[in-house]
């Protein structure tokens, strides 16, 4: 989980833990959609803000004669008969259409359409057909009928921030209603239309509040801490509202009277995730969606005053277009059956969404894409559809269009072959930080993963359990394994330090707590903590600590350190503990501006591991792939497991990625995480890559000593050279793309690169001492910046087991430069 860097913290408030500072926006991850002021990192506005590409019915909207409902299903808006259980499409086309409401004599529609890079506002004419459309170059979202049907209420991004505006239908006058900061949406009228409900999200809070259109009041409701799903509607003639909140992983419905908000009617029991709830027109039943066990959205009421839950089922899907059957099947060179991401795409540009299973989208392209294991008949359009397969960073596109034809069944048979064999070169894959759920859409479990795993490649999996605030997600499963096919789940956990640097626990099976401390956050015992607290319960514990997501952008972050470019602790622990890693790569940080640290790292005799992880989200619809972030390690004859992997990833026996296969070998046969001798030797290296490489360069302890050209997509090229080593230090070699790429399939990260882990020479630890000397001096001026930030943010507060290990890592340091 990703969080702003201290210079950010000291500047904003606490809902900084949850932002992520605007440079890497523009330097790992571009936002597709138009740039707010106040998001510093879009993909929480994408993620959460946006409407969602799914199979099943989402966004229920009961109409006011009581005898239909409105509706979201792959990508259209639909209308529900509930007397006969028949669905008719109303919409068509590229866009996805969601988030559909009525007005007040049923005659309009009024829903949000996604083009990918844009979203806006449609009023649809239920008799004529005609669409009036309210569009800026920014985000608009939610709209929302006036009780006399004259306005449509709307959230807009043209300020800058995500504001609730008013259109006025007959003369198109056009007002902003609110300007807080970062969300105002999911507005509602209320009873009387003189008061609009709406949802404001501000950081660590997500808030309902209730306008008064007549006096101009603006006023809290009900306040919870960050839940995404946060949503809520009013009752048609009572000052009643039903909202979706959350315990742990479950979201419940809740009823609560405005005028006595003393007691809150809880409507769900057990472990739900019972989302978007609406009230029916005459406010006796409550609809809403949740997940089944293949993570595909139901539709499902309960009464007002609660009691069973039901399901509403649509019994007739009628398309108003001719349709037949296309048929997939995906296989490896061999022919065996096998799992692969896939993503369809009609020629008109709208994508498909999958029956099966959740469907993803990539947040960097924007395309939508599903796991299809073996097999899968779906039921589409008529029309030519081109369907894109691929099985993690080294197998290149396959793609195939096929016609559907009325009552017809097609098929597609996609055959997938990697340029590089892991498994075939002694190596296993693994992705040492992700998380099975995060307030996403679709609710996850290891089998998920497990899927997810297949369709990428992928041989370990090391999900991180977290907390969001008093939430401690998946907190119950901490130390779960799960195997299948040979295929590993292991679940981990984020110490979620915000400030200090988050950190990864590996290879545990009990929580570390606190899960959150920091100085922006609310003070919930003795301030006074420290990471080297972590580390040292890592080490009882026989686990392994790794700072995740470090360092933001390209450029040397020594050469900016009163700006806190890095984790404030990461350095003094990285100096005193015995082992601890450094995420090299991950989806978000810069693999370039975490080499600088690292290397300075290993220029002191630190065997620093390097590891790789991609921070995604299993349960999020846009979210990259799992492994898009991997760490590829030799087991050397031992069998995979949890712990031989782990073991190998910490003797840096391997490589880390986020596409290509590099492996090197120097002497004899010394390969990263073995030791080599001084002196005049021999090199080798191989360089395969499903994109263009346009940079390999030789790295001997920090500096590169030699640059040879890349080679293109598609290709393997075989590199050798003599070099004379040092008496002291390591050696190792990097390959990557100069330039950041807005589309790298079948990886998912903007910079194509990989690294391998040093080879040391004489011995592991070994040093060279000028560039031990000058390594020390520039993390001590690392730890004195840190200091100086940390004591503006804590101020008064006495943190005395982080600055004595400030002063230990520095007295250290100066050691190593005596």
């Amino acid at each position: 989980m990703r969080y702003t860097r201290p210079s950010f913290l000291i500047v904003l408030i606490s809902f900084t833990a949850f932002l992520f500072s605007s440079s890497i926006a523009s330097a790992q991850w571009t936002n597709r959609y138009s740039k707010l002021d106040d998001f510093g990192h879009h993909v929480y506005l994408e993620e959460h803000e946006l409407p969602i590409l799914a199979y099943g019915p989402t966004d229920p909207a009961p109409a006011p004669d009581g005898k239909h409902l409105a509706f979201a299903a792959r990508g259209w808006v639909w209308n529900l008969n509930l007397e006969t259980g028949d669905a008719i499409r109303l919409t068509k086309g590229p866009g996805i259409d969601a988030r559909p409401r009525w007005s007040p004599d049923g005659n309009w529609l009024t829903f949000v359409r996604d083009e990918g890079r844009n979203t806006a506002i449609i009023v649809l004419d239920l008799k004529s057909g005609k669409e009036t459309r309210f569009d800026t170059e920014a985000i608009e979202l939610d709209p929302e009928f006036s009780t006399n049907g004259e306005w449509v209420y709307y959230s807009s991004g043209i300020s800058g921030s995500i504001n609730l505006r008013r259109r006025n239908i007959a003369t198109g006058v056009d007002e902003q209603l609110t300007d807080l900061r970062q969300v105002e949406r999911n507005s509602r009228s209320l009873a009387g239309g003189t008061s609009l409900m709406y949802l404001h999200g501000l950081g660590a809070n997500r808030v309902l509040r209730i306008k008064d259109m007549q006096s101009g009041a603006d006023t809290i409701a009900l306040a919870q801490t960050l839940t995404y799903h946060f949503t809520a509607d009013a009752h048609p003639d009572q000052r009643l509202i039903v909202y979706s909140a959350p315990i742990d992983n479950d979201y419940h419905l809740w009823t609560m009277d405005l005028d006595d908000p003393r007691a809150k009617h809880r409507l769900t029991e057990g472990h739900p995730f019972a989302l978007t709830p609406a009230f029916s027109a005459d406010g006796n039943q409550v609809f809403f969606v949740e997940l089944d066990e293949n993570r595909q959205f139901r539709l499902m009421r309960i009464d007002t005053y609660g009691g069973a839950p039901e399901q509403v089922l649509i019994k007739n899907w009628e398309l108003g277009e001719a349709s037949g059957n296309l048929k997939i099947q995906v296989s490896d060179t061999s022919g065996k059956p096998t799992t692969a991401r896939v993503s369809i795409v009609r020629e008109d540009g709208s994508p498909v969404a999958f029956h099966e299973d959740a469907t993803y989208a990539d947040p960097q392209t924007g395309r939508h894409y599903f796991y299809v294991e073996r097999e899968s008949e779906l039921n589409l359009p008529i029309g030519n559809y081109e369907i894109s397969a691929a099985r993690g960073p080294l197998t290149p596109v396959v793609k195939s269009t096929i016609s559907v034809e009325e009552n017809t069944s097609k098929e597609a048979s996609l055959s997938l072959s990697p340029i590089w064999d892991a498994s075939a070169a002694g190596y296993v894959s693994a992705d040492h930080h992700v998380h099975l759920n995060g307030d996403g859409h679709h609710r996850a479990k290891h089998k998920d993963a497990l899927r997810a795993m297949a369709g990428e490649d992928l041989d370990l999996l090391a999900p991180m359990s977290w907390n969001r605030w008093e939430r401690r997600i998946d907190a119950s499963i901490l130390g779960k394994e799960t195997i299948q096919d040979g295929r590993i789940v292991v679940q981990s956990q984020e110490v979620r330090s915000h400030f200090h640097g988050h950190v990864s626990l590996l290879g545990v099976d009990k929580p570390y707590s606190p899960w959150f401390w920091g100085p922006t956050n609310p003070k919930l015992g003795d301030p006074d903590r420290s990471n080297g607290e972590v580390v040292d319960f890592a080490d009882r514990m026989d686990g392994f600590t790794t700072y995740v997501h470090p360092i933001e952008s390209d450029s040397d972050p020594f050469e900016q350190l009163a700006s806190g470019p890095i984790p404030i602790e990461l350095i003094s622990d990285a100096v005193l503990a015995d082992r601890i890693g450094l995420e090299m790569v991950c989806a978000w940080t810069s693999p370039l501006g975490n080499s600088e640290v690292w290397y300075r790292l290993l220029n002191i005799g630190n065997p620093v591991a390097a590891m790789s992880g991609t921070d995604m989200w299993v349960d999020f619809h846009r979210t990259m792939a799992a492994g898009t972030g991997r760490n590829y390690v030799r087991l050397d004859g031992e069998e995979i497991s949890s712990r031989s992997v782990l073991e190998a990833a910490m003797a840096g026996k391997g490589f880390v990625t986020t596409g290509p296969a590099l492996l090197f070998r120097v002497g004899e046969d010394a390969q990263p995480g073995d030791v080599i001798g001084s002196g005049r030797q021999n090199w080798t290296a191989t360089l395969a890559s499903t994109n263009n490489i346009d940079i390999v360069e030789l790295v001997v302890n920090g500096k590169v000593v030699e640059t040879f050209e890349g080679i293109k997509a598609g290709e393997t090229r075989e590199y050798q050279g003599e070099i004379v080593l040092p008496e002291g230090g390591w050696i190792a070699i990097r390959a990557y793309t100069s330039e950041l790429k807005e589309d790298t399939w079948p990886t998912m990260h903007a910079r194509p690169f990989a690294h391998t882990s040093p080879i040391w020479i004489e011995s592991i630890g070994s040093t060279d001492p000028d560039s031990r000397e000058k390594a020390a001096a520039d993390l001590i001026r690392a730890i004195d910046a840190s200091e100086s930030i940390a004591k503006r943010a804590y101020g008064e507060i006495e943190m005395n087991r982080m600055m004595n290990r400030f002063e230990e890592a520095r007295k250290k340091l100066r050691g190593m430069m005596d």
